[in-house]
Formats: structure tokens, sequence, C-alpha cells
């Protein structure tokens, strides 16, 4: 007969054991085009409660970058853990190849007993990643097949027909736009209908139904939500677009009517207007507008984000689920006469990341660190207890969810094309330096402690040699050095 203190002893044992077994949840949320126009980053226009709120209760990253500022090349970033020079995914015509031996993130967890589910956009459109030797299923939009290449097929295509390839190319790729009617459908804006819920609900709606089956069946689940918003055409429900009043949008202090390239600045950091106000300059009175519909885009998704937190709680899983949302990548909203996404300055490669974890102790507090999107995979696998992949190219931020000021020296890459010659900026906590071609199309070197918004390259500048020769030794020595693609000449 045991004692009464064998009895605890072993009872204690045991909970530890059953504590142990227990997997954490994640809700993976991404947004697609959400910059860092959010109240926890400081913003004053925006109404983001809910994005506020689990800051408050996680730990918000006030510099992380995409790896693309682009669609398909980020997600293909984050969901492989690798780089898009690694990936070979530089558009949106691209599939994402998975190598013998590679899992994408959530194949990782399922493959690890995850009940896994995603809903709404993670990948771009509907490529999930294929292996070598698998068929390619047929993707059709509005009853048109649309042409999908793997990296290899796409360089072969630039090759032997440039002007086919052209014809197909990501829309971010170059400055000049041959047909601006292409993207009319990317430049409305304003109010739903009032029966129109927006996709977003919907996907939210989706998602609360996971969560209630997950509860019931008890097992660790790995949910994924892509919200469509801020995502253009900037369309929402009236009621989101009543809590702005375009007069009062601030201008930014680099605001342009329409793209100019500046003068000591390479010329390719710059790009037409395609997904608003394309191949045209537009009024002030006009900027106001797009901006108070993006707002109002981002306060619409935040609700459907809000949604799902109180779920949550509701179903009595917030003590066990780390929440992790983040935006693909940037966004212009006339910075230098530009809007939308597609090139290597700050508003454009910075995107917003807030990862709750309720086992941490950092709650509330923002990490001032330059941590990569690629970072995400490494770091869930590390807060879940599951072991690291080989074949992952970033880093766990588990030590900064501990202590958001821990010694981190690790740097951000960020890659983007042109005309099939790469542009290349490293990004560290005071600096971007951008080489484009290797430097041979120009470079770029912003200091950020005392030019926030990228006025003034300092390349040039001969007291920042120095500065100039080590960051070009990152790129030189770093993980993008790679060229991908067959270069043409121009």
């Amino acid at each position: 007969m045991r004692t009464i203190p064998a009895l605890f002893a072993s009872l204690c044992v045991l909970c530890a054991h059953s504590a142990a077994e227990t997997k954490p949840n994640v809700l993976f949320v991404v947004s697609d085009d959400l910059d860092c126009r959010i109240g926890c980053y400081g913003d004053r226009v925006a109404k983001t409660p809910n994005l506020d709120r689990l800051a408050a209760r996680g730990g918000r990253v006030d510099r992380a970058y995409c790896q693309f500022p682009l669609c398909n090349p980020t997600r293909a970033s984050v969901l492989s853990g690798r780089y898009p020079t690694s990936t070979g995914v530089l558009d949106n015509d691209t599939w994402l190849l998975i190598e013998p031996g590679q899992q994408t993130l959530p194949e990782f967890f399922a493959a690890h007993g995850y009940a896994v589910e995603q809903i709404g956009k993670i990948h771009h459109a509907r490529n999930q990643g294929f292996r070598p030797g698998e068929p390619k299923p047929e993707i059709k939009a509005k009853g048109k097949s649309l042409p999908w290449f793997t990296p290899e097929e796409r360089a072969q295509q630039q090759a032997e027909d440039p002007e086919y390839w052209d014809k197909h190319h990501s829309p971010y790729r170059n400055l000049v736009c041959k047909n601006p009617a292409q993207y009319a459908w990317a430049n409305e804006f304003g109010p739903l209908p009032a029966d129109d819920r927006g996709p977003d609900a919907l996907f939210a709606d989706k998602a609360i139904a996971s969560m209630r089956s997950r509860a019931a069946d008890g097992k660790p689940f790995f949910l994924a939500v892509g919200f469509l918003k801020p995502h253009v055409p900037l369309k929402a429900p009236r009621q989101f677009f009543d809590l702005y009043d375009p007069a009062a949008m601030p201008l930014p202090p680099d605001f342009d009517t329409e793209p100019r390239v500046i003068p000591g600045v390479p010329r390719d950091e710059f790009r037409q207007n395609l997904d608003l106000f394309t191949s045209r300059s537009f009024s002030v009175t006009e900027a106001r507008e797009a901006m108070r519909a993006y707002y109002a885009c981002t306060s619409y998704m935040d609700a459907q984000l809000g949604r799902l937190l109180d779920e949550l709680e509701k179903l009595g899983l917030g003590k066990n689920t780390i929440v992790v949302v983040w935006g693909d990548h940037g966004w212009h909203l006339s910075e230098k006469g530009m809007w939308a996404k597609g090139t290597l300055f700050e508003v454009s490669a910075r995107g917003p990341l807030i990862i709750s974890d309720p086992r941490r102790k950092s709650a509330g507090r923002a990490s001032r660190r330059t941590v990569q999107y690629l970072d995400l995979y490494p770091t869930l696998a590390d807060l879940c207890g599951l072991p690291q992949p080989k074949h992952l190219e970033g880093a766990s931020l588990r030590p900064l969810l501990d202590n958001p000021d821990a010694p981190w020296d690790r740097p951000a890459y960020t890659v983007q094309v042109r005309g099939w010659f790469l542009g290349r900026s490293v990004r560290t906590e005071r600096w971007r330096y951008t080489e484009w071609d290797e430097g041979r199309r120009g470079v770029a070197l912003y200091d950020h402690d005392n030019d926030p918004h990228e006025m003034r390259n300092l390349a040039a500048d001969a007291k920042h040699a120095d500065t100039l020769a080590r960051l070009r030794k990152f790129l030189r020595e770093g993980p993008v050095s790679t060229h991908i693609g067959t270069p043409k000449t121009q």
C-alpha cells in the first residue's frame, strides 16, 4: 500500500510529464499588404484596437523586414524558411519548389502531430509549393489559365523567349507599365455595398469554426489565416470608412504626386505606380482619399482579427496558444510619389510583426533589434519545442521574446528585381545599404538615425567610406550574394 507522500510524489511526476507533453497551439495570421500604420507602432491616425491589445500582451518587433517586397516571393520565403535567392521565387509567376527532405511551415507542424488548417491567402494564390517530379495543378482565374513556372522553367523562358516572359512578368519588376488598363481593378477604393461583409469576415467565420472543432477534439492545432486586406482594391464596409476623415490624412515628408528619379539616387530604387494612379500624376485630394481607404481596410482586417482573439478566450485556448501576426511587406502611401510595394526603401521592406506567447514574460515590450520574416519558421519550431529543420536560413527570435534588448547581431536582407537585375539591400539597426546589379547600376546608403525617410543618399560621401565597406561586405559574403535568373542586356 502506498503512503500519502508516495502518492503525492507520483501525482507530481504524472503532472510534470503531462505538462511536458502539452504542445502549444499556433494561430498564424498574415495580412496582405499590411504595413506599420498601426496604433501600437505609433501611428496616430490608425484605429487598430485588436492589433494594439495583442501587442500589449505579446512582443512587438519594431524592425522586421521582408525578404522580397512582393506577395509570392516573401510568402515563399517565410513558409520555406529560405531566402528568395535560395527558393528561386522572385516574382508572382514562379512556383515554390520544395526540395527533397524539406517541408513548408504547415507541413512541418503536420508532421509533428498538429492539426493543420490554412484559411484564406497563406501561399500566393494556390501556390502550395511542389516537389520535383510532381505535376503542377492547373491554375485558373476569371476563366483563364495563368502562367506558373518553376524557377528552372522561368530561367529557361527568359533565355529562349524574353518577349513572352516580359508579357507575363510580375508587375513590380520594371519601371514601364505597357498597359495601364490591365490594373484598373486595383485602382478602386470606397465602401462596399451594405450587404457585403467582405472576404475577410468569411475567412474569420471559417477560422472560428476551425477553433471550435479543435477545442472539442483537444488536438494541438496550427491554424493559418490569411486576410486579404488592406490589399487593393481598397474596399471595405462603410463603417470602417466612417472612422476616418480624408482631410485629416497627414502627407509624408517625402510626398510627391508621381514617382521621380532623384539625382544621386539609383534609378532602380524607383518604379512606376501600378496598383493606384497607374501611369499618371495624382492630386493631394486623391492621395488623401486613397490613404483613408487604406486605413479603413486596415481597421476592417483588425476587426476580424479581434473576432479570432475573442474566440480563443471564449474557448479557453488563450493561455496555450501562440499568436503571430505579420504583414507580408510594407506599402507606399505616396512616399516619393509611389504607391504599394516593390521597392527597397524602408517603407516597402519593413512590416509589422507581433508574437504573443503567453509563456513569455516580456508582454507589452518592443524589440528594436533588426529581424527578418524568414525567422518565423525557426522561431515557431523553437517555441513549440520541435526540432529545427536543417534547411532553415533564419534564426529563432526566442531570445528577443525573453529579453527584447538581448544582443542580436544579425542584419536583415531584402532583394528586389528590375529587368532581372537583382537589387540587394542590407539593414542594420542604423543603416540601410543597397546595391543594384552588384553596384554596376548604382548603390545607396541611408542613415536611419538622422534620415528615417531615406531622403539623402550618402554612398558618395567619403566620411562614410568605412561604413560603406562594412555593409558591402555583408552583401558580398552574405546569404543573398547569389545572382538568380538569366540577366538580359539593357
